[in-house]
């Protein structure tokens, strides 16, 4: 049986992300795993020297006594088993927690919840997701708090034709499988020379006879003279429920997921993302 990581820090938002992990685990018989990080608060915080050791007793015992309530308000919205849950808190920083607990459990993925950057906590909770979704070696869902929760029925998949995307094209297939949506690669391109182009096309075409027996997928190459814009015209034009993108050191997208990735798709779209290493 699989099993879905789901980080909370309590707030509706994490609520939200929840909730369609829960959809995700219901569709694909997986168990959910709750995760709780706190922390000791800074001394400069306090105006009476304090005992680290009493805080971190009575962080623990809030955080567990939260996560409960937290479970608890789970099972009522989603009618989740309750026996397909587990809860763990732990102490340290979130995302090296996050990370830590993935691997200790062997999560097939993690589902965590993302803001805007209106205020400061958006910001920094922006930054966890984004660090978990660099460091962690399994596939990553990030649930804007705006997102609708319901199965995806179309999963778009923007290729970047670095390397190599027939096994990249499998691993997306596999992970939505249980899902039953169809998906559709995308190559956007801001190629204009008649030769680069023909050679885009080339590896287009080679992807999809690799799957020319698969009637659930299709291919699409788009050029345009910027690829965020060209990939949003193409979002907007398609209306993906998902969009999955690899992530990897030398990737494009791994190098613009800060900015450009964010921004345009996690708050304007709220469009929930499923990242993944090849």
């Amino acid at each position: 049986m699989k099993t879905i990581l789901v980080p909370t820090d309590f707030s509706k938002n994490s609520l939200h992300a929840s909730e369609y992990a829960g959809m995700l685990a219901n569709r694909m018989n997986a168990n959910v795993v709750f995760l709780n990080t706190y922390s000791v608060p800074m001394a400069s915080d306090y105006p009476y020297s304090y005992n680290i050791d009493n805080f971190l007793i009575v962080g623990k015992e809030t955080a567990e006594e939260n996560l409960q309530i937290f479970t608890n308000d789970f099972i009522e919205r989603t009618k989740f088993d309750a026996k397909r849950i587990a809860q763990i808190v732990e102490y340290g920083f979130v995302a090296d927690k996050v990370i830590d607990t993935a691997n200790t459990i062997k999560a097939d993925f993690i589902v965590m919840g993302t803001k805007g950057a209106s205020n400061i906590l958006d910001k920094w909770l922006g930054t966890t997701s984004q660090k978990v979704t660099k460091m962690a070696e399994c596939p990553v869902w990030i649930i804007p708090n705006k997102a609708d929760i319901h199965f995806p029925s179309k999963v778009l998949y923007a290729a970047d034709l670095k390397e190599d995307e027939i096994v990249a094209t499998h691993k997306v297939l596999e992970m939505i499988k249980p899902l039953d949506a169809l998906c559709k690669v995308v190559h956007i391109h801001d190629y204009f020379e008649d030769n680069t182009n023909r050679e885009v096309q080339k590896k287009v075409n080679n992807l999809q006879n690799a799957f020319d027996n698969d009637g659930d997928i299709s291919f699409k190459s788009v050029n345009d003279g910027d690829i965020i814009d060209g990939l949003e015209n193409y979002i907007k034009s398609y209306k993906p429920d998902i969009l999955a993108l690899k992530i990897q050191h030398k990737s494009f997208w791994s190098k613009i997921f800060d900015a450009s990735i964010s921004k345009h798709f996690l708050q304007h779209a709220n469009l929930p993302m499923l990242t993944f290493r090849n």
